[in-house]
């Protein structure tokens, strides 16, 4: 009996490598979003404008949407990687947690659907007459409004499983605990200030502590792994 359960122990560290690996991944992702995010705040009064300056930047569009579209993949997979290395420690917190993180990667996916939508039809505007592109604008403003709610509702998503993953390693000290408390102290910030202002510092330190607790995490996951995986080696 206690032999399988070291074999289950050590089966669930040795997942802990794929998972740590795709957290690493996810950051470095989020990072290259943010670096290519174009800051438009949809409105009617100004939408030729954003177009026009979407038009001027539409490479950086399209290279911010792939990131996206990228991440959104690779934070479904970590929903299953956490679900996969903590439900032997904690089944409530872990299947919350996998819950709330796959739901963050599938609203990412619609994002960036929404994201090579608005691209096809900043194209179609930069090709229509500007008497006959009302329609068009119509669309993209809607569009807009769109990617800028599920932005909102991603942030607040992944926020709650910060929180609730940095609490469970404030808590149990499955990782050093001082991880736990940044995870949950960016993820306050996310799933609530980013609905008052994205331009704040305060939201800027909250995603600053997010990024580098969400790095941690996967670097110290990686970390247990390949020290289980060396020891049975």
């Amino acid at each position: 009996m206690a032999t399988k359960k070291i074999l289950a122990k050590n089966g669930n560290r040795r997942a802990e490598i794929p998972a740590g690996l795709v957290a690493i991944f996810v950051s470095f992702f989020v990072v290259a979003a943010i670096v290519t995010h174009l800051d438009i705040i949809p409105d009617y009064t100004n939408i030729h404008e954003d177009l026009s300056y979407l038009g001027e930047n539409l490479n950086r569009l399209t290279l911010n949407t792939f990131c996206w579209l990228i991440n959104s993949i690779l934070i479904i997979l970590l929903g299953a990687g956490i679900l996969i290395s903590f439900l032997p420690h904690s089944r409530s917190s872990s299947y919350l947690a996998a819950f709330l993180i796959s739901s963050t990667g599938i609203v990412y996916l619609f994002y960036s659907i929404n994201g090579f939508n608005l691209i096809y039809l900043v194209n179609e505007y930069l090709k229509t007459p500007d008497i006959e592109s009302e329609a068009l604008t119509t669309i993209a403003l809607e569009f807009l409004i769109t990617k800028s709610s599920l932005q909102l509702v991603a942030y607040t998503l992944a926020g709650i499983s910060a929180v609730i993953l940095g609490q469970f390693v404030a808590r149990t000290g499955y990782l050093p605990r001082f991880i736990g408390w940044m995870a949950i102290l960016g993820g306050l910030v996310y799933a609530t200030y980013g609905w008052v202002s994205l331009d704040s510092i305060i939201f800027s330190i909250g995603r600053l502590l997010f990024i580098l607790s969400l790095i941690l995490f996967g670097s110290y996951l990686l970390l247990r792994g390949t020290i289980v995986k060396k020891k049975e080696s």
